[in-house]
């Protein structure tokens, strides 16, 4: 896990975040793919919708077309990290999702922070 300015275009799954928070309203509970903390129903939640590309020669292939996308399961950050995912990416950095965001802050603080003078 590591921040970076540019983002793999060669990946086997991508996501795309909602533009805003929103309520989580499921049946149950879920889990921050970021913090791995619970989230509640009624909690504030950044839904990340994913798809995935279907394997060579495979049936989902066969569903869904060589260029196609298979639909994933949504993931969902909670607020915290939502706050954390969405100022990583408005300074231009490409996040991959379950990168735990404090630890990314963390690192951009010791590489970016203000440096101590000797």
């Amino acid at each position: 896990m590591s921040l970076s300015c540019s983002c793999n275009d060669d990946a086997e799954w991508y996501y795309e975040p909602d533009d805003d928070y929103s309520i989580l309203n499921t049946k149950q509970r879920r889990k921050c793919c970021s913090c791995h903390g619970c989230i509640k129903r009624g909690d504030i939640v950044l839904s990340m919708r994913c798809w995935k590309y279907p394997e060579y020669g495979s049936i989902k292939e066969k569903i869904y077309g060589e260029d196609g996308e298979v639909p994933m399961p949504t993931k969902y950050l909670c607020e915290r990290c939502a706050d954390l995912y969405f100022s990583l990416t408005e300074l231009g950095f490409c996040i991959t999702l379950g990168d735990d965001m404090r630890e990314l802050v963390k690192q951009y603080a010791e590489v970016y922070g203000k440096k101590k003078a000797a």
